[in-house]
């Protein structure tokens, strides 16, 4: 009897032209895609003397190069910050991965930074660098030393030096050696403090140490309490002896 009810309902809905509208299923809304963020620096490579491919990072633009060496507890990444304010400030900046550091090929070997330093300023003077500045931390501060020697840059500066590190030293005779503006940073809780005071005296310029009220270690000093008032001061001291051209 139910069945038949049905069947009646069907027939009369039918014939009246009524139609049952089936519900159309929902649509999920398309997913929102962020539009990526432009890439704050071009990735490019260089060649050692001794044949090994070291992974770079280029920023900015400018005659006035800025390159930039890293720590042994760090590579090239932790300089982004700081390498994008400087080409804010109208620089060309360079950074890179020592050998055996990111995708750089090699085994890490301290004493062969002195040929990755020595190849990046090659690269940038292939570039067109005429002026150019060299900021090194720690281990890379270390090889930025006797590379400066010869090299002759417009400027450096030394975060958290020691004499040695592995096979890598810094002699004093180098230090004495060199002839162009040179700013060294420490942080006054950091190991290697009392090293960067004996060497920035040796040096003969204990008048251009900055220190850290913090404990930092190379480039982490500028993620100190006053680390942004450090980092000011390092790029006025670039921007004086390695002036951009804006």
């Amino acid at each position: 009897m139910a069945w038949s009810k049905w069947m009646v309902a069907l027939v009369i809905a039918t014939a009246t032209g009524s139609t049952v509208a089936a519900k159309a299923p929902k649509q999920k809304a398309p997913a929102q895609t962020e539009t990526p963020k432009p890439a704050a620096f071009t990735a490019i490579s260089f060649t050692t003397d001794d044949g090994l491919k070291l992974d770079g990072r280029r920023y900015g633009h400018g005659d006035a190069w800025i390159i930039l060496s890293h720590q042994s507890n760090r590579d090239q990444a932790a300089w982004e910050d700081f390498a994008v304010a400087l080409a804010k400030d109208g620089y060309t900046v360079l950074s890179y991965d020592f050998r055996g550091y990111g995708v750089s090929q090699g085994k890490q070997a301290p004493a062969g930074n002195i040929s990755d330093l020595n190849a990046a300023i090659a690269y940038a003077r292939s570039q067109g660098a005429q002026h150019f500045g060299l900021v090194g931390a720690s281990m890379g501060a270390m090889a930025t030393v006797p590379v400066a020697v010869e090299a002759s840059p417009q400027a450096v500066v030394l975060l958290s030096i020691a004499p040695a590190y592995g096979s890598l030293v810094v002699r004093d005779d180098d230090l004495k050696a060199l002839a162009v503006p040179r700013l060294f940073v420490s942080a006054k809780y950091d190991s290697s403090h009392a090293d960067s005071e004996r060497m920035a005296a040796t040096a003969g310029v204990a008048d251009t140490l900055i220190v850290s009220k913090g404990g930092g270690h190379g480039v982490d000093i500028f993620g100190g309490a006053d680390g942004a008032a450090i980092q000011q001061q390092v790029v006025g001291f670039l921007e004086t002896n390695v002036p951009p051209v804006k």
